[in-house]
C-alpha cells in the first residue's frame, strides 16, 4: 500500500518561496522578489518628467498646443487634460513601449490663482520579465501668460486685414439677438479682433479674410 509524507505539498498546491532580499515567504514569480523589495530597486516613474509648462493666453484665455495653434479649454477638462499629457516629457515614448502602460489620470485640486495644475498619474512598468509594478505620482504643469496671435493683432492699430459689416434696419433686436447666440454656440468669436456694435448692426475685424469667411 503506498503512503503519502504529510510534509510534501499535495498535487495543485502552490508553495511559497522566500524573498531572494529580505527573505519573507512570497507566492513564486519571475523575480523571486517581494513587491517592496521590486519597488525599492526598481523606479517605475524612471524617463518621465514630474514638472512641465503650459502657455495661457491672458486676452481669450485658450491654451498654446503647437506650431502656433492654440486650444480653448474648460479647467479640469477632458480636452485640457489631454493637452497636459502631451506635454509630460517622457510620457509620449511610453505609450509606444509594450512595457509601460498608463493606466489613470485624474486632476488634483489647486487654488484658482496659482497659476499651477497638478495631475496624478498612475502608469505600470515591466521591470524584469512577467514582473509589472504600478505607481502613481503627480506632475505639476507651471502656467505661464503668453499672448496668441490673434491677441497681439488686437493691440496694433490697423491690424486687421478683413471686415465684416451686418446690417439691419427694423425695430426689433430678434435677429441680432439670435445672432449672438449662434455666434457664441459656435464659437466664431474666438477669431475675432474686434465687434463694435451700431443703431442698426454690428462690424466684425478679423485679422485674416480666411477667418472672416467662416
Amino acid at each position: 500500500m503506498a503512503t503519502v509524507d504529510p510534509q510534501l505539498p499535495s498535487v495543485g498546491t502552490m508553495v511559497n518561496v522566500l524573498c531572494c532580499m529580505c527573505g519573507i515567504s512570497i507566492p513564486p514569480n519571475p523575480a523571486n522578489a517581494c513587491a517592496s523589495c521590486l519597488a525599492s530597486r526598481a523606479d517605475v516613474t524612471r524617463g518621465i518628467s514630474t514638472e512641465a509648462t503650459l502657455h495661457q493666453c491672458r486676452g481669450c484665455q485658450r491654451w498654446h498646443k503647437d506650431a502656433g495653434k492654440w486650444i480653448a479649454c474648460d479647467l479640469e477638462s477632458r480636452d485640457l487634460m489631454a493637452l497636459c499629457l502631451s506635454n509630460v516629457s517622457g510620457l509620449k515614448t511610453a505609450k509606444h513601449d509594450k512595457k509601460i502602460r498608463l493606466v489613470d489620470a485624474g486632476w488634483i485640486w489647486t487654488e484658482p490663482h496659482s497659476m499651477r495644475l497638478k495631475v496624478r498619474l498612475t502608469i505600470q512598468r515591466e521591470v524584469q520579465s512577467g514582473t509589472i509594478l504600478q505607481q502613481s505620482f503627480t506632475v505639476v504643469f507651471v502656467v505661464r501668460n503668453q499672448q496668441c496671435i490673434e491677441c497681439q493683432a488686437e493691440f496694433r492699430q490697423g491690424s486687421w486685414k478683413s471686415l465684416v459689416q451686418v446690417r439691419q434696419r427694423v425695430g426689433h433686436k430678434r435677429t441680432f439677438l439670435y445672432l449672438e447666440q449662434l455666434i457664441l454656440k459656435h464659437g466664431a468669436h474666438r477669431g475675432c479682433l474686434s465687434i463694435e456694435t451700431f443703431r442698426d448692426g454690428m462690424d466684425f475685424y478679423f485679422p485674416e479674410k480666411n477667418k472672416a469667411a467662416r
